[in-house]
């Protein structure tokens, strides 16, 4: 994965310049001021997780491919794009898909992550500690939707992204703050495990259908045959496993796929509104803002913000 990502900073025009390097540890880039123009800093430990702080933007029109042998646990804090402040992104790449995206002059990326590679969290975390009650792997693949993440973990993100250590020091620092991270992430998920197979079995079939089908609507009766249990124990148990109602749930998920439209697409907020699910724009406009804390429109003119008028301004150091 380290690898990957030193192949994606060579796309996006950053060059090695670790002798202006302030963090005096891990790996640093600066932008070539041709592509890009900015830093990107990583430090990856083990090959078990990478930790990557950055803030540039790009000069000119580029387009970035993650290959697909690229799977890997990623928990970001972004600080630019189209997310509101304290927003967890969590990618959980274990297909192994190629992901394209043109990024245009001008686009802004700003962000503190963790990456985990698969030797981490399918051989490390299953035979490096003593309790082994549950599979860790079984938590952490189920987790990629999820909306309310621990305040613990929004404090580890900023506290590596605040760091000022240096040299060793800040290399144990952001090492400990790894493992913390995948500790609060652990514990979040490992409460919501249901307690018998068959139940575990079962929620996952009503939430993958869920994840297919939550631009339609959906039938709580439908849910409950899927599931194979009462409605009130599915309920019970749906909350449980993902810490919201299954209402909530499925208007998060309209909510996350309205955002990438809002950011990515010319459609209209109408058009948005029809393609995520809802009869009426004002109920989308609602929805969305209770949930992202800004209205559609809103919403896209953040967007517009974070990507630079003159793109030749110099705002990094």
């Amino acid at each position: 994965m380290f690898q990957t990502l030193l192949d994606m900073c060579s796309d996006m025009g950053m060059e090695k310049h670790n002798e202006n390097n302030p963090f005096d540890c891990g790996t640093y880039f600066q932008g070539d001021g041709n592509t890009s123009k900015g830093y990107f800093w990583c430090l990856s430990h083990d090959s078990h997780f990478t930790i990557t702080k950055c803030d540039f933007y790009f000069c000119k029109d580029t387009e970035l491919t993650m290959p697909h042998n690229s799977r890997y646990i990623s928990l970001r804090l972004e600080y630019a794009k189209h997310l509101p402040p304290g927003k967890i992104t969590a990618y959980l790449e274990e297909a192994g898909n190629t992901v394209s995206r043109l990024m245009p002059a001008g686009s802004r990326v700003a962000y503190t992550e963790v990456l985990y590679d698969p030797a981490f969290y399918k051989r490390h975390l299953g035979t490096m500690f003593t309790a082994q009650n549950v599979n860790p792997l079984e938590i952490l693949k189920h987790m990629g939707g999820e909306h309310n993440w621990s305040g613990e973990m929004m404090n580890v993100l900023t506290k590596i992204n605040l760091c000022k250590l240096k040299g060793m020091a800040a290399e144990l620092y952001y090492v400990a703050g790894a493992y913390a991270l995948m500790s609060a992430l652990i514990e979040m998920g490992n409460g919501r495990l249901p307690k018998k197979n068959t139940d575990y079995e079962n929620i996952l079939h009503v939430i993958r259908y869920i994840d297919e089908h939550y631009t339609e609507e959906i039938r709580q009766d439908e849910l409950v045959r899927l599931a194979s249990m009462s409605a009130t124990k599915l309920k019970s148990l749906y909350r449980q496993f993902t810490g919201s109602t299954i209402t909530e749930y499925i208007l998060d998920k309209k909510a996350d796929h309205a955002s990438h439209l809002l950011a990515d697409s010319d459609l209209t907020i109408e058009e948005i509104s029809r393609q995520v699910g809802f009869n009426t724009v004002a109920g989308f406009s609602t929805s969305f803002k209770k949930r992202m804390g800004l209205s559609p429109s809103e919403y896209r003119k953040r967007i517009e913000f974070n990507c630079f008028i003159n793109p030749s301004v110099d705002s990094f150091r």
